[in-house]
């Protein structure tokens, strides 16, 4: 499927679709959504809202797609926040398509972590504008964040407990955890196993 033939089926579909080097990847099945990571993507927004609402800087939910440039793949992350002058793809008649994410914002789940972590983070390095990497998880309170340094390096930071706080170095705000968990309940790990050795 070509570019234009993808925006055009994508316009008409009922249902959300990556585009990933020439393949339809259909969202809903990658998702793995349930209700702690749709609490955890509303809790996002109303944070990043309540904090960028006098700044140039605006977030978005998962209806927006973002291009990569280089290899011109459409994703729907979970959450996207750009800062003004905000560009579309000019290729689409209305604003579908952002092309220029400061942050974006992916909720872990098993089917997705490792394309989140890999593939996703390799196309969305590719656009200039992308300066921040947030990584939530759904059952412990924990966040990574990967923020690219003036020298081109990324700093990895690590943020665990309802009682720490995130920063977003890239929109110069910091967002509690306990905000982002409202309302999450996790699951009971056995004792002394924390939630990177349940994956391993």
């Amino acid at each position: 499927m070509t570019v234009n033939e993808y925006l055009e089926f994508e316009r008409s579909s009922p249902d959300k679709h990556d585009y990933v080097n020439g393949d339809l990847i259909d969202v809903r099945a990658m998702a793995g959504t349930t209700g702690e990571h749709s609490a955890i993507t509303a809790n996002w927004l109303i944070a990043l809202g309540a904090r960028l609402k006098d700044r140039p800087c605006r977030p978005f939910d998962s209806n927006l797609k973002v291009r990569s440039a280089k290899r011109t793949n459409y994703r729907y992350p979970d959450l996207s926040v750009a800062c003004k002058p905000i560009q579309y793809d000019p290729r689409e008649g209305a604003n579908l398509t952002l092309l220029n994410p400061t942050l974006i914002v992916e909720i872990l789940s098993e089917s997705t972590e490792a394309q989140d972590r890999v593939e996703k983070f390799a196309e969305y390095r590719e656009m200039e504008s992308f300066r921040e990497y947030v990584l939530t998880a759904q059952k412990s309170p924990y966040v990574e964040t990967f923020f690219l340094q003036d020298d081109g390096q990324w700093l990895l930071n690590f943020t665990h407990g309802l009682d720490k706080v995130v920063k977003l170095r890239s929109l110069g705000i910091e967002v509690p955890l306990s905000e982002i968990y409202v309302g999450v309940e996790f699951p009971v790990e056995p004792a002394g196993e924390t939630e990177a050795q349940a994956s391993t």
